[in-house]
């Protein structure tokens, strides 16, 4: 069938793809040579997104379990980095595509523009006995698409009127012609050529809501199959055509349209085909541009054409071709049997299978290494649901594919992956499981707290070790083993990312302070008196107990000027009961949001739903399909319901504040998102880390694991949310000599808020 899903095409579908085709391909490599990095790198790239369109959108590939798509690039790569010219380049994609055993993928080469001139031969006839035909291949062929699609609207009266039809479809084109223009022309006088109802083939496409990860997740994320309806053609009340039969002359360059097969079941058409039907009939395809005048066709469908495969009624040899009109004609006369109608096949089953991560090959060899690089590439650029903000994926792929050709190390490889992915700016963003990337880090860190507090890496709280070797709270750490703490988080920068700066640096300033268990740092430290001091502490690998709680007190307090407080990284479901009991007669309440919560954002949300809200948040994640363009804003989009008041409990209607930082992040915001939008809470402190939706993750080669955000998670209201966080409408921040004085200046923040919009407190 088309390069273009049924439900989209048309004329202003063929012009876009006509649009994409003009490719701007490297130099053609000359016969014989070696092709320079460049010309190597440019083909790799060409072929890696050929790769991901093929494993996410083929259809074999959800059910075929003797296919290994990771195998064949593997083998291909080699090829396709030593081709000394065009045609050994093509020979090596040729080869890649080969595996699928499918003949509708196949590489092809793009067709210069056809010289459109004038035709002057005659395409709409009427033969002996009042018979019509129309030679709509050599119309097209002679005179271009454009002309004839506005030129076949006055024909179809003319069609209408007669009882038999011809219709030539033969271009005279090469078999590399990727455009299936004839079902476009005929869909535009379908209403002329169908005398009563005919259902045409149904297809199915392979479709990912999301990136289904290598395991469980909370984001509902799937893939399966779109059963498309069938199409039905009918007669055009205006036309009033009368009874006819159709015959539709083929050969292999054509496709047989959706129409012809319609006609053909319904007993209202024949097919006559020169030599075989194409390879591509009942089959949707796509076109990836490969550089130097070719394209990669691919198909994205398959289906079960009308009573079985699809046939011909008649086979005329390739060399009488010239009589095929008179064989269709006479064939139209024929007193001929109905056509038997074969029994369906029905198609296989899709099955969920994780990408292997071939944990044994620490050190890849380099199509391997490629191989990482590609999928990882692939899934970010077709599931990331945020690529819109990370600047520019494209240049990442050629880049790191690059880097690869001398990453032949473990640690080399290891490192490459992690700034490969860091490149996606998110505190999701995260890759775990190869052995490098654990002495990358460390595995053991001081005993102390640090925080980014007035420019400078500062000490927040100290335990008795910490305390015993000389740290304090407000102590800036200047330098760590002579090294200036600032050269020292630049250094470690690329080995870490996140979604803003300021979440960024609140990881950085902890990096330089881990290594292995038990290993002594010297910190260079200035106290709140500007004074410089040394001090050695050992690193350890269990900080349970050692390191003092980031908010002390309990979990639920009454603060002075009876004021409730709830710690939510602390709190959990079974307490938010009791919470609302013990603050129903507070002036105010306030939630501290300064790390992760425990799930209690659905138990609380009824409970301060002050404004009746009924939803929480917008998601949107990619919706990946045939019918989904590379630079599409499809989707699945969906408004998150506020959980209701199920058990009619009371609601807390006071005010309420919310202290924040960069350590919310993820469900902490989400948390955020609900109190919002069912309360006027006030945000107190500092922006939030700024990465929420539901998270999944892929594998590569050397048993890497790589997760990352799978939804994009707005406010209710539509507003953005990624790399910019709850923004707070009481902006406050530490302060090195609050810090000293053992003072929770955030929390102080909060108070005086409550104490602004709070009823007057009442005396006794």
């Amino acid at each position: 069938m088309s390069l273009i899903p049924r439900p989209l095409r048309s004329w202003f579908a063929l012009c876009a793809l006509f649009v994409a085709l003009p490719f701007a391909a490297p130099a053609r490599a000359v016969e014989g040579s070696a092709p320079s990095p460049q010309t190597s790198i440019e083909r790799l790239t060409r072929v890696a997104k050929l790769w991901g369109k093929v494993r996410y959108l083929h259809p074999y590939l959800a059910y075929r379990e003797d296919l290994d798509w990771d195998a064949a690039l593997v083998a291909a790569l080699p090829k396709i980095r030593a081709a000394g010219s065009t045609e050994e380049y093509r020979a090596a994609v040729s080869g890649l595509l080969a595996t699928l055993g499918d003949p509708a993928t196949r590489v092809l080469a793009v067709p210069k523009a056809p010289e459109v001139k004038p035709a002057a031969v005659e395409w709409v006839r009427e033969l002996e006995g009042g018979a019509l035909a129309l030679d709509l291949g050599p119309r097209i062929a002679s005179v271009g698409i454009a002309d004839v699609y506005r030129q076949i609207g006055r024909e179809a009266p003319k069609v209408a009127a007669a009882r038999e039809v011809v219709i030539d479809l033969r271009k005279g084109s090469a078999p590399d012609d990727p455009v299936d223009e004839d079902s476009l022309v005929l869909e535009s006088i379908s209403g002329a050529l169908a005398t009563r109802p005919c259902r045409g083939p149904a297809e199915r496409y392979l479709m990912h809501s999301g990136y289904v990860g290598n395991s469980a997740t909370s984001g509902g994320y799937y893939s399966g199959f779109l059963d498309q309806l069938a199409p039905i053609y009918r007669p055009d009340p205006e036309l009033k055509p009368v009874p006819k039969k159709v015959a539709f002359v083929v050969d292999r360059t054509v496709p047989v349209p959706a129409l012809a097969l319609a006609l053909q079941a319904c007993g209202d058409g024949l097919i006559v085909a020169v030599g075989d039907l194409s390879e591509e009939t009942g089959a949707t395809t796509l076109a990836v541009d490969l550089g130097e005048d070719l394209a990669a066709q691919v198909r994205v469908s398959e289906g079960l054409p009308l009573g079985g495969e699809p046939a011909a009624d008649v086979i005329v040899p390739e060399a009488e071709a010239g009589r095929a009109g008179a064989a269709a004609l006479a064939a139209l006369r024929a007193d001929r049997p109905a056509r038997a109608e074969a029994p369906a096949r029905a198609l296989p089953a899709g099955v969920q299978r994780a990408d292997p991560s071939y944990p044994e090959m620490i050190e890849p060899d380099l199509p391997h290494r490629q191989l990482a690089v590609i999928r990882a590439w692939n899934v970010i650029a077709i599931f990331y649901p945020y690529r819109h903000l990370i600047g520019d994926w494209d240049a990442v792929l050629p880049e790191f594919l690059a880097r690869m050709e001398t990453a032949a190390s473990g640690h080399d490889y290891a490192f490459a992956i992690l700034e490969m992915m860091n490149r996606v700016a998110d505190g999701h963003t995260t890759v775990l499981g190869h052995p490098e990337l654990a002495k990358m880090f460390g595995n053991a860190a001081v005993p102390a707290r640090v925080r980014w507090v007035e420019g400078a890496a500062v000490i927040t709280h100290v335990g008795e070790a910490a305390k015993k070797a000389g740290l304090a709270p407000g102590d800036a750490i200047r330098a760590i083993d002579g090294e200036a703490m600032a050269a020292a988080m630049e250094r470690l920068r690329p080995l870490y990312t996140a979604s803003t700066e300021a979440a960024l640096r609140s990881k950085l300033v902890i990096a330089p302070l881990l290594g292995p268990a038990g290993s002594v740092v010297r910190l260079t430290l200035e106290g709140i008196d500007g004074k410089t001091r040394e001090v050695t502490i050992a690193r350890d690998s269990d900080l349970r107990g050692k390191v003092p709680p980031r908010v002390a007190g309990e979990v639920i307090q009454i603060l002075p000027g009876n004021f409730g407080y709830a710690d939510l990284a602390r709190l959990t479901s079974a307490q938010v009961d009791g919470l609302f009991e013990t603050v129903k007669d507070t002036r105010g309440l306030i939630f501290d949001m300064r790390g992760y919560p425990q799930g209690t954002a659905w138990p609380i949300a009824p409970r301060i739903n002050t404004k009746k809200a009924k939803f929480g948040a917008q998601f949107r994640r990619s919706q990946v399909s045939a019918f989904s363009g590379e630079e599409a804003e499809a989707g699945f989009y969906f408004s998150q319901p506020l959980p209701p008041n199920s058990r009619n409990l009371p609601v807390y209607d006071k005010p309420i504040a919310m202290i924040i930082d960069d350590r919310a992040i993820s469900q902490s915001e989400h948390t955020g998102l609900f109190f919002e939008a069912a309360s006027d809470i006030h945000f107190v402190g500092e922006p939030t880390g700024g990465a929420n939706g539901d998270v999944t993750g892929f594998t590569l080669p050397g048993g890497i694991q790589v997760y990352f955000t799978g939804h994009d998670v707005r406010h209710a209201d539509g507003r953005q949310l990624q790399r910019i966080g709850l923004q707070p409408g009481v902006p406050v921040s530490p302060t090195r000599a609050g810090l000293a004085a053992g003072r929770d200046e955030l929390l102080e923040a909060a108070v005086r808020d409550l104490e602004g919009r709070a009823a007057p407190a009442v005396k006794n």
